[in-house]
């Protein structure tokens, strides 16, 4: 299934834990899902890396639902989509 769009928002950062949130949403062809991510990375992390671990945490929850893994589809992430940064 073809993510054709990808936006990062709500982005906050806990200095207490260390923690960056965000919620990436994700648009594919019949459906539109929220996720909300959590991370643990050191506060001056750069903001490109951030916003691709967004990603990469959005698309291993979303790996983790029945239907993508049981293999029945693929999440497959448009090529010329560039991440906003969070």
């Amino acid at each position: 299934m073809l993510i054709t769009n990808i936006e990062i928002s709500r982005y906050s950062y806990c200095s207490d834990t260390s923690r960056h949130s965000a919620s990436v949403c994700l648009t594919l062809a019949d459906r539109i899902v929220t996720l909300f991510c959590s991370l643990d990375l050191p506060g001056e992390a750069n903001p490109v890396a951030r916003a691709q671990a967004f990603v990469g945490d959005a698309l291993r929850q979303m790996r983790r639902m029945p239907e993508f893994r049981a293999g029945k589809q693929e999440l497959v992430v448009d090529e010329h989509l560039s991440l906003g940064v969070a």
